[in-house]
């Protein structure tokens, strides 16, 4: 897979991506060591539906940013996929632009432990940017939790969630309940009007997060649209230092201001 299709809004999240990699510059010249983690790397170049456009992928970008203006570039990146080929595609552009690649093939929810093995001590971001939502198995946050220094950048599909969720209140719940164990338990749908559904599931999920990995989420949380103005996605970072939540609030405020997404 040479290029990954995808839909023109896609470019947003790689923009405030590459604009949260330029903010934190400052800290990672405190590490010897800042990784950049992307378990769903898929090739390294994404072609967009609308205009055949192409331009890089998350992981790609993330890198290019981080060598900006003289760096500190990563010094590590670490990239996984379940597609082989994506992610040699993936490994070979980076390496063109002089990353130091760590790549791993698999399920996110397992290659995340092999990372967490292999990662040096010091500064790391995650980028959890799965094609569907049930691929956001809450393990991999967990796991990525368990660093002590750590900020985690989610991609939270609401259109995804939205479609499936009242149908998996009363099936098996199986692909919601990987993204967030218990929540059939925790949410009562029958008392809510349907426009609350997402939110519920959202608080639940941010709860979750706080009890079980000792994270929080930052307050900006950039909802991502569609060309006809439905909900897509939203990106929420979740960290533990306020220097993170301060840089990722700025971001989502000048997001708000120069595209008006929310």
């Amino acid at each position: 897979m040479d290029a990954m299709v995808v839909g023109s809004w896609s470019g947003h999240k790689h923009d405030m991506l590459v604009d949260y990699v330029g903010a934190s510059r400052g800290a990672r010249m405190r590490w010897p060591h800042a990784s950049y983690i992307d378990l769903f790397c898929g090739p390294g170049r994404v072609v967009e539906r609308q205009t055949n456009a192409f331009r890089d992928g998350g992981a790609l970008a993330a890198w290019k940013a981080s060598c900006a203006n003289g760096g500190p570039s990563f010094s590590d990146v670490f990239i996984g996929d379940l597609d082989q080929r994506s992610v040699e595609f993936c490994r070979k552009r980076l390496e063109t632009f002089g990353a130091c690649v760590h790549a791993y093939v698999g399920a996110a929810s397992e290659t995340v432990h092999r990372v967490i093995c292999d990662l040096p001590r010091g500064l790391n971001l995650a980028f959890l940017d799965p094609f569907s939502a049930e691929h956001l198995d809450f393990e991999i946050i967990l796991a990525l939790s368990r660093l002590n220094r750590i900020d985690i950048l989610v991609h939270f599909s609401v259109m995804d969630i939205q479609r499936n969720i009242e149908r998996e209140a009363v099936a098996s719940g199986a692909r919601l309940e990987r993204i967030a164990p218990g929540w059939r338990e925790a949410i009562e749908l029958s008392h809510l009007p349907k426009s609350a559904f997402i939110n519920a599931f959202l608080d639940y999920w941010k709860a979750l997060v706080e009890r079980t990995a000792n994270m929080t989420a930052a307050d900006m949380m950039p909802l991502i649209k569609n060309s006809k103005n439905g909900p897509l996605y939203r990106l929420i970072m979740l960290k533990r230092h306020p220097l993170a939540e301060k840089l990722w609030n700025d971001v989502g405020r000048d997001d708000k201001a120069q595209k008006d997404l929310f």
